[in-house]
């Protein structure tokens, strides 16, 4: 046997092996930061997930991969985070470590956003488990040994309503790592082009569908992804996909207080591999942590208008696409204490999608109401906080509950005390109108605002 035979053999696998350069993954459409660089800090929230995939159960050498993914928004545009990963299969054990900054542009319902990230790939090669043919060969004798490289991720993302389409490259620098000896070509880290889309597509109050597809090119060859995805009330998601050269793949995942989630998939593979290997499984863990902002806002000379006003009749909110919620302050003089000229004012306050975080340009909306109850000191505000019938009841209850503290939590903030502020929230229990067409939900999406007189 040729002096160099376990080496040429851990090449040589890993070369038949190319696509799992770049670890494989099930449940990336829960965390697309997994696979593109782009889309880390994609909203006002911090995500931290952890996963771990056990590929080829019965198949001694199967890869195991374990994830750490951390994310989270600087600002209006920029976003920031961090992938850790080991991975082992075969001889070969992985272990990186990048960090990645991403840039956003807005328009309406139109995002864009551009990422980059940049580390160190660590290799080590232990052939203790090795069956040597040569037992003078000087791998095996030489034990564990080590190699690193540079590795570079770039990728762009862009979505309009509900549709999204991105592009990645990962392992964009090529780079070898030939632990040392001479005239090997050694291991080398290959650029791994990926595409994706997906449809966000609602089918009624409480069911939305995505499908989505994902295409791998690794070294001239080509691998697809192609997935039909559900989500039930923004609680339960699972979904079946078909990957090409692997098989068939089933995941299923649960959101628990808006914060957590644990995603599962299972890999029954089809192809030659499947008759002796019990297929694939991994699990996901994810924890989506987010703070309102803090932001002071200037005092401006209100109008002589405001000074008038006594009652604000209604706040609707609606959802608009995917991005946030809007509500439409219609502050409404009561007749018969308007002067002739008045008339009606309208002002409009943004909400992050589904959550309770106020839009930082959405404050100076807010103002109005606070220098109000700022020149009147006998007055107090009442904020009562209702949702359509789409989701659970202990859900709705919550998120009126949550829009309600986080429009008294702004006021208390710029100097209104909280003893004039009184606060309900009755969830989906108090509709004004039907729950059986959209313009009804719409009505009763609301937070009804109103001014004690003393």
């Amino acid at each position: 046997m040729k002096n160099k035979l376990i080496l040429a053999f851990v090449f040589a696998f890993t070369g038949m092996v190319s696509a799992q350069q770049v670890p494989q993954s099930y449940l990336y459409g829960y965390n697309l930061f997994l696979i593109n660089p782009a889309l880390s800090g994609t909203n006002n929230c911090t995500e931290i997930s952890m996963s771990h995939h056990n590929q080829w159960v019965k198949l001694e050498g199967a890869p195991i991969t374990n994830h750490l993914t951390v994310s989270t928004r600087l600002g209006n545009h920029w976003g920031v985070g961090g992938q850790f990963m080991l991975d082992k299969i075969g001889m070969l054990q992985q272990v990186s470590a990048l960090g990645n900054v991403s840039y956003g542009f807005y328009s309406g319902q139109q995002s864009l956003r551009l990422g980059l990230s940049l580390g160190y790939n660590n290799y080590r090669v232990n052939p203790t488990n090795a069956v040597a043919f040569d037992l003078l060969d000087p791998i095996v004798n030489g034990g564990n040994q080590n190699a690193g490289a540079i590795s570079s991720d770039i990728g762009i993302a862009y979505k309009i309503g509900g549709f999204h389409v991105f592009g990645s490259v990962k392992q964009l620098l090529k780079t070898y790592s030939n632990f040392g000896y001479t005239n090997l070509p050694g291991y080398v880290q290959r650029a791994h082009y990926m595409m994706g889309a997906g449809y966000d597509i609602p089918l009624n109050n409480t069911w939305e569908i995505r499908p989505n597809v994902l295409l791998k090119s690794i070294n001239n060859v080509m691998q697809a992804d192609i997935n039909m995805d559900a989500n039930y009330k923004k609680f339960i998601q699972f979904g079946v996909g078909f990957r090409s050269q692997v098989g068939v793949v089933a995941r299923a995942g649960i959101s628990l207080k808006e914060k957590f989630f644990f995603g599962y998939a299972y890999e029954a593979p089809i192809a030659n591999i499947a008759s002796y290997s019990s297929g694939s499984h991994e699990v996901m863990l994810k924890m989506t942590l987010c703070r309102p902002e803090r932001t002071k806002i200037v005092k401006t000379k209100m109008d002589t208008i405001f000074k008038t006003i006594e009652r604000i009749d209604t706040v609707f909110i609606t959802q608009t696409e995917r991005f946030v919620d809007t509500i439409y302050v219609d502050n409404t003089i009561e007749p018969s204490k308007t002067p002739d000229n008045l008339g009606t004012v309208s002002k409009t306050i943004l909400f992050e999608f589904d959550k309770s975080l106020v839009k930082k340009e959405s404050y100076g909306e807010l103002e109005s109401i606070v220098n109000l109850l700022e020149m009147n000191p006998t007055y107090k505000l009442s904020l009562e906080g209702h949702t359509d019938a789409v989701g659970t009841e202990a859900y709705n209850v919550g998120l009126s509950k949550n829009r309600v503290n986080a429009v008294r939590d702004f006021l208390v903030m710029n100097g209104i005390s909280a003893e004039r502020i009184i606060i309900k929230h009755h969830g989906e229990g108090k509709p004004v109108a039907t729950n059986d067409n959209a313009d009804g939900r719409k009505s009763n999406r609301r937070v009804d605002v109103e001014i004690i007189l003393p």
